[in-house]
């Protein structure tokens, strides 16, 4: 075991010319978590937040398989994970949870998000009211006496 966690400690800083940085340094973070595990005996931990939850898992088993299914999935991975019962199960996790979230429906989208909003329209007066006294301050000076400021 000593002389695992000897190599993989000069894998953790081991710079190789080859190897862009960006790579380098997953390389690097890598060995470092394979060290700690080894050293300190702590369970790695990776969570993947979304809409309506979270998931987090705990072993290096279950964080190849995540990387695995994200690197396939890639845009459609948390999609995938909230509604495929199959990775629901790889994963131990409960769809179930996640239906029963309660979102915006569209309407109050549309009435709380959108640019026509009564939100967005007292943001936009307030923003030109500003923008307004902004500009007859910087230019006070050309139309002014100067007793007035």
């Amino acid at each position: 075991i000593a002389e695992i966690q000897q190599r993989i400690s000069e894998l953790s800083t081991e710079s190789a010319r080859n190897i862009s940085k960006k790579l380098k340094r997953q390389q690097r973070a890598t060995f470092r978590e394979f060290l700690t595990t080894l050293v300190d005996d702590e369970p790695p931990e990776e969570t993947v937040q979304f809409r309506g939850g979270s998931l987090t898992v705990t072993s290096w088993r279950e964080i190849v398989q995540l990387n695995f299914v994200r690197h396939c999935l890639q845009g459609g991975f948390q999609i995938q994970l909230m509604t495929n019962p199959t990775l629901q199960l790889v994963f131990g996790f409960d769809g179930a949870a996640l239906s029963t979230f309660n979102g915006l429906s569209q309407v109050e989208k549309r009435l709380i998000l959108s640019k026509g909003s009564e939100a967005a329209k007292m943001a936009h007066l307030d923003m030109t009211r500003k923008r307004r006294v902004r500009n007859n301050i910087k230019n006070h000076f050309l139309i002014a006496d100067g007793d007035d400021i």
